[in-house]
Parts: C-alpha cells; sequence; structure tokens
C-alpha cells in the first residue's frame, strides 16, 4: 500500500492507474502518516532548472516535478501526475525507496498515433491502452479513424459509412477522451482526406464524380465535385465538435495521383473549415505543399529519408501497376520541402518519421519464446528493414527548430487482435517514450532490465502478446 497526502482527484486518478497496472494499493492519508506528500503550487519552479524543454510554451511547463525523499512538489496536477507515476515504477519489495528527481519532459507533445481504421479496436482495448501511454508518461493518443479498409467515425446520415464489424459514436469517444483527461493524456482524432477515402467512395458512390480513380484502389475527395465538398464539411463539422481540445487531425497524406492544383484547395476548403470552429489544424507533412499552415498550426512528419521508397521497391510493384511507380516517385519527391516550407509559414513540427517512430517494423532479433517465430514473417510492414530494439535507443531526433513534441506510430495492416498490436508495441514504445522525455541516453543495459521488468504490467492491461526480445528479457551484464 502506499499512502498518498494529496489533492483527493490526484490521488484517485493515481490509484485508478496503479490498480489497472497491477501495481499498489494508493490510500489517502493525512501529511503526518503519509509515505508521499504532495504539494501543488502554481508559483513552483524546478531548482536546479532540468533539461531546458522544446515546445509550445515557455518554461519547464507544465508537467515539471520534483521529488525529494517523500515530498513531491509541482505546479499543476499534471506534473504531480507524472512525479507518482515514476515513484509507482521506483516501488519494490522492500517499499519505496528514497530518491532525489529534479525532472520535465524534453518534449511537450508526447504520443502515439494508432491506426483503428485497419483494425478495429474496442473502447476497453484503447482504454488499455490510454493506461499503458500514462505509464509512461505519454500524453497524447491520435486515433486514425479513417482509411481505404473503413470508415470508423459514425456520421449521422450517412449510415453506409461505417462497417458492421465496428466504429465509434461521438459519445464513445467523448467517453474515451473523458477516461483519457483523467490520466493527462489528451485524444487526437484523425479523418484522414482527400486521399485514403476508398471506404466512403465505395459505400457513397456520388463522392467520385464523373472522373475515374487514376490507378485501381486509389480515389480522392476532389474539390469540384459538390457532393464530395458537402461530405468533406459534414465530417469536419463532426470532427470538429466530438472533444473541446484545440486539435483536430485533418489527414492529407498520400493523395497519390492527385492534381496538386485540387489537391491544393481541398486542403486549403479543409483547413479553412477547421479554423471556421475555432480549432487549429493538424496535417500530415504533404498538406505543407498546399500553403495551409498557420502560426501554431501543427504539421506531423512522416517520410524519413532512410524510409522512403527505393527504385527496387517500386520495380517490385505488380504489372497492374506499370503506371504506379512514376505517380508515387512523384508524390515523394517534393518531401524534402515540406518541413522547411511549413516553417516558413509558421507551423509547428510533430516528428513521426518512420524510422525510428513506425512500429509496424519487424525485429531483426530473435524472440526468447519459439512460439513467436512465426510472427516476424507476417507482421509488420515487409518494406521496412527490420530494426534491432536496442538500436532504436541509439536514434536522436532531427535538430530542427520549433518542435511541438514526437509520436510513435502504429500501423494495422499485418494486425489481426490484441496480440498482434501487443507484440509490435512493446517493448519498443516504452523507449521511445524515454527518448520523448528526456534527451539523456542511459545505458543499454540498465534501459533493457527497466523495461523487462514492466511485463508484469503489460500482463495486466491485456497485452501479454508483447515480443519477447533477446535484445531486451536476457541478462545484461
Amino acid at each position: 500500500m502506499l499512502r498518498v497526502c494529496g489533492p483527493d482527484s490526484l490521488i484517485a486518478d493515481v490509484a485508478a492507474l496503479a490498480a489497472r497496472c497491477g501495481g499498489p494499493t494508493l490510500r489517502a492519508a493525512a501529511a503526518d502518516a503519509a509515505d508521499v506528500v504532495v504539494e501543488i503550487d502554481a508559483e513552483w519552479r524546478p531548482d536546479p532548472v532540468c533539461e531546458e524543454p522544446i515546445g509550445l510554451d515557455p518554461g519547464c511547463g507544465p508537467e515539471a516535478y520534483a521529488v525529494h525523499g517523500r515530498l513531491v512538489q509541482a505546479a499543476t496536477e499534471a506534473g504531480a501526475y507524472r512525479a507518482l507515476t515514476v515513484i509507482l515504477q521506483a516501488i519494490d519489495a522492500d517499499g519505496l525507496p528514497l530518491f532525489e528527481a529534479v525532472d520535465a519532459p524534453a518534449l511537450r507533445w508526447r504520443g502515439l498515433t494508432l491506426d483503428v481504421s485497419r483494425h478495429f479496436l474496442s473502447i476497453a482495448e484503447l482504454e488499455a491502452i490510454v493506461d499503458l501511454l500514462a505509464y509512461y508518461r505519454l500524453n497524447v493518443l491520435h486515433l486514425h479513424l479513417t482509411d481505404n479498409q473503413a470508415w470508423r467515425l459514425r456520421m449521422p446520415g450517412r449510415p453506409a459509412l461505417t462497417p458492421p464489424e465496428g466504429s465509434y459514436s461521438a459519445d464513445d469517444l467523448a467517453a474515451l477522451a473523458a477516461y483519457a483527461g483523467r490520466r493527462h493524456v489528451t485524444l487526437l482524432p484523425e479523418i484522414d482526406m482527400p486521399g485514403h477515402v476508398l471506404a466512403a467512395l465505395t459505400a457513397y458512390p456520388d463522392l467520385v464524380g464523373d472522373r475515374p480513380a487514376p490507378l485501381p484502389g486509389l480515389g480522392h475527395l476532389r474539390p469540384r465535385v459538390p457532393a464530395a465538398v458537402r461530405f468533406a464539411e459534414e465530417a469536419v463539422d463532426l470532427l470538429c465538435s466530438l472533444l473541446p481540445g484545440p486539435y483536430v487531425h485533418v489527414g492529407g497524406d498520400e493523395a497519390i495521383g492527385m492534381d496538386p492544383q485540387e489537391y491544393a484547395e481541398f486542403v486549403q476548403l479543409v483547413h479553412a473549415r477547421v479554423r471556421g470552429h475555432g480549432k487549429r489544424p493538424v496535417a500530415w507533412q504533404e498538406a505543407s505543399r498546399a500553403r495551409v499552415f498557420r502560426e501554431g498550426d501543427v504539421l506531423q512528419q512522416w517520410i524519413s529519408p532512410r524510409d522512403a521508397p527505393r527504385p527496387e521497391d517500386l520495380d517490385r510493384l505488380p504489372p497492374e501497376y506499370a503506371a504506379f511507380r512514376d505517380t508515387f516517385a512523384a508524390a515523394f519527391r517534393p518531401a524534402p520541402q515540406d518541413l522547411p516550407r511549413a516553417l516558413a509559414d509558421g507551423a509547428w513540427l510533430l516528428l513521426s518519421p518512420s524510422h525510428p517512430c513506425y512500429l509496424d517494423r519487424r525485429y531483426a532479433e530473435p524472440s526468447l519464446d519459439p512460439a513467436q517465430d512465426a510472427l516476424m514473417t507476417r507482421l509488420g510492414h515487409p518494406g521496412y528493414p527490420a530494426e534491432h530494439t536496442r538500436d532504436l535507443y541509439r536514434t536522436t531526433w532531427d535538430d530542427l527548430p520549433r518542435v511541438a513534441g514526437a509520436q510513435a506510430a502504429l500501423w494495422a495492416e499485418t494486425i489481426t487482435g490484441i496480440g498482434d498490436l501487443a507484440a509490435l508495441l512493446l517493448p519498443r514504445l516504452p523507449l521511445l517514450a524515454e527518448m520523448m522525455w528526456s534527451r539523456r541516453r542511459r545505458p543499454w543495459p540498465e534501459v533493457a532490465a527497466g523495461i523487462a521488468g514492466h511485463a508484469p504490467v503489460w500482463e495486466s492491461l491485456g497485452l501479454a502478446g508483447y515480443y519477447r526480445s533477446a535484445d531486451v528479457f536476457v541478462r545484461h551484464s
């Protein structure tokens, strides 16, 4: 049991996380009987000043905290929550060790992009992911709700849009956002347009207009098709009404084969609609080509030079996509200018480069569980080189101006269930979470031992399918 003196709401929220993660029971206590005493003072500032964070506001930020023995100090409840999360992880069989820490995140925006279009996750499963994020001090869950495979957000008057095997109502997402908020995690919903919309075009063919798709399996919402514009406006209006936060994600990636002028017109229309609701758009990096970003908007980077398509990748395309090679290459050719262009327009950068952030990547090291041997022949994007888990920890963030933060991303083309998701997500997410929180790098044996010790937490959250990585689950001397 951990006895805590502090705000009742804080104790209740941390107790709920501890219970979900198989941790100790938390109880409120008077200061003279408490194991931990929490002091929240809006005027408090860490001293000495911790490593300077970068992000959307100055100073050490709302998540800074200090731990001095049994005393926790923070300026906000969010900072105290992060401190108590660290304390939960420090408790061992001998109880709570006394330690000193002054800490704050290097990156303000630290999240996970989760693809629920290609594989639907129940609200209960998403709650488990939220708890995992909170445990590792991540603060954004970005839900990729729509794609070619399925449209998961129910829209009034559009009954054919969502599949019978799973979708989310506005009430579902509001409840999930409230659950996440109690863990100081923000829910960021995304509708991806004008590409990645085959599910919508299939459900409502009038959205296509009179022009055929440029290539099989592709289609776009075009700004000169009135039905498509009405649909986009309905989707943006719903997206902006879902949650009270300042940001919504409107996609904009991989509109492959779309006329560049039409692409720019559509993206401009969508961003203007978002601003009309008093919100700020977040969009994938290609949206910068439409010159839509303004001061305070957020561009999400995803194209990593290391993982950009190579000529040999394009050579392996099937014969029916012979014309696809040049079209696909043309979509990536302007990528080096996407970020400089958005920065010039005043945007902040959210770093999600496919290397190291995309977790639909096969492990290079074996599993200690022979039953998992077949996973790496089925799971993960075949176009990405396999990566050793220990090598991910050696990567560093690009030294760029106006960085809001970073996000890991898990795409679900090869995922068939929660076990697959756990195998791709763990043990790599804790590594990226640490890399987002601090620019310091600890010795790998220390990092690996700490992560391996969290396996019971993952099992408590229903993520027992984690990959038994030989890089992590071995004794390091």
